[in-house]
């Protein structure tokens, strides 16, 4: 018999099962072709920034989800010289991102592979029908046992609030038996530690950890998360 080391294990979502990157810029592409603008990567690249400064002031709670949704594109029009109405834009662009199922390279296995001995869900910051309708979409939706969003519950990662919100859905006792995986330190596994369970940072990109947030585990693949789920199968 294998044995686990978890039964419960928490998958952030974005840039850690899915693809992210290609999913966001796959829609921007559309939603600029849709209202008449040409896309170019100078202009993902300084959408990209934008949208993460406002992710980090959400994180924060400096701004509300309504308010990142709109100054993202308004803030973005004005840089690079358009106009277009900010509202009319973001639900456009939230509309092609549910279509993103992208998965990240070998997200498909690990999760069919994993949901045979322990249980799988979902914890991701976001927005409820955009990340509900991904995860509908992707062909691993099947491996996993629920889903869980911050934009459903009303609090986000690295609130303790959201973990023990999941830990109660879940009927979770022992949180020794559960580990948190994600690629964010600042939300990931900061909640996780905050959470009291153990944590695998995946830093599939080699970033050097600058903080004092450290990790349980880390990982460059995702396949290397197996050993670390059934240690003894380390030769």
């Amino acid at each position: 018999m294998t044995l686990k080391r978890y039964d419960d294990i928490l998958f952030d979502a974005d840039d850690t099962l899915f693809d992210y990157k290609k999913a966001e810029a796959a829609a921007l592409k559309k939603t600029l072709a849709y209202f008449g603008h040409e896309y170019t990567h100078d202009i993902q690249t300084e959408y990209r920034s934008i949208n993460q400064n406002l992710w980090n002031e959400l994180e924060s709670q400096k701004i509300t989800v309504a308010e990142l949704q709109f100054e993202r594109f308004k803030l973005l029009f004005a840089k690079i010289g358009i106009r277009e109405n900010a509202d009319e834009f973001n639900s456009h662009y939230l509309n092609e991102l549910a279509d993103g199922a992208q998965l990240i390279t070998g997200a498909r296995q690990l999760c069919d592979d994993l949901s045979q001995s322990c249980r799988l869900t979902i914890v991701t910051n976001g927005i409820s029908r955009t990340q509900r309708r991904r995860f509908e979409k992707s062909v691993i939706h099947k491996d996993f046992a629920a889903l869980f969003i911050s934009g459903d519950i009303g609090f986000q990662k690295p609130q303790t609030e959201l973990f023990d919100y999941v830990f109660n859905a879940l009927n979770i006792s022992d949180k020794n038996r559960v580990l948190m995986v994600g690629d964010n330190l600042s939300t990931d596994i900061l909640g996780g530690i905050n959470a009291g369970i153990e944590t695998c940072w995946f830093n599939c990109n080699e970033v050097v950890n600058q903080t004092k947030i450290k990790a349980n585990f880390e990982i460059r693949s995702l396949d290397e998360l197996r050993k670390i789920v059934f240690p003894d199968q380390i030769r």
